[in-house]
């Protein structure tokens, strides 16, 4: 899982590079929207920052997305899409929960879309999953509380395993 990690930032970042559009052998590289829309349909994906901690969340492919957030008592519901911006090749990632919602983080409530660069989102990136892979759409109950501790996806997984 850290090969493909590994993998999904040196392609994002070769994309979002403006100061470096070559990539080796002087020959362009530029990753199109369908590319990067294919880094996130149908994963879950493991991130980790300071202000939020793990965050685990699963990307359908129709639009839906569902997240686990450290202390939450339910899986927080919301939409996703991949936008084209202004900038050739450059895409955000937004996510939109309901209006019940609140990043603790940004101290915004949810309702509205919040956008960033599909890169930046990548950077945090611990680790991804094919698929559901803690079954978060099946429920509204995680499947364990989260720590704001970093974790894997496979420490993950097994903490799963053991809260059944």
């Amino acid at each position: 899982m850290n090969k493909i990690r590994a993998l999904l930032l040196g392609t994002l970042a070769l994309a979002l590079s403006a100061s470096a559009p070559l990539a080796a052998g002087n020959k362009p590289y530029i990753i199109d929207y369908a590319e990067t829309k294919s880094l996130f349909v149908n994963k879950t994906m493991v991130t980790y920052d300071r202000a939020h901690g793990t965050q685990v969340e699963y990307i359908a492919a129709n639009g839906k997305t569902y997240l686990l957030y450290p202390g939450n008592k339910v899986v927080v519901r919301g939409n996703w899409k991949l936008s084209k911006t202004k900038t050739p090749k450059v895409f955000e990632l937004c996510f939109k929960y309901g209006a019940n919602t609140y990043n603790p983080a940004t101290g915004n409530s949810g309702g509205g879309w919040e956008c960033q660069a599909a890169g930046f989102y990548l950077v945090d990136v611990v680790d991804t999953g094919e698929g559901d892979v803690l079954g978060l759409a099946a429920g509204k109950e995680p499947p364990f509380e989260l720590s704001r501790r970093k974790a894997s996806l496979q420490q993950l997984l097994r903490l799963a395993a053991r809260s059944r």
